[in-house]
């Protein structure tokens, strides 16, 4: 079975960080899927089970996060041995690019 990569995007949050507000964020999955459709479902619904049940989600002063696809492709063998970067990376209106530690930000 094809293995991928699914970049997922979430927007409509207000996250306050060190200084600023994040607005959204990326986050990647890899995952198993018999093709890139079931793929892109599957990640939205792991991304949207681990933000709702996160901290950030707790912390969050807007909306519910509406969560799309901004990329996804095969991952090649030597990518699956380095596996998924763990956590979110948050952006801001400004386009800064904020790279949140899970155990930095997942403090209440």
């Amino acid at each position: 079975m094809p293995r991928y990569e699914v970049t997922v995007q979430g927007r409509g949050i207000a996250l306050p960080m060190e200084t600023s507000v994040a607005i959204g964020f990326f986050k990647l999955v890899q995952l198993r899927s018999t093709d890139p459709r079931a793929a892109e479902v599957r990640a939205i619904e792991r991304v949207r089970a681990d933000w709702e049940s996160s901290a950030h989600a707790l912390r969050n002063r807007g909306g519910a996060s509406a969560l799309t696809i901004a990329s996804i492709g095969l991952l090649s063998w030597w990518h699956r041995l380095l596996g998924a970067p763990q956590g979110y990376i948050f952006f801001s209106d400004n386009d800064e690019l904020q790279a949140a530690s899970r155990h930095r930000f997942d403090r209440p």
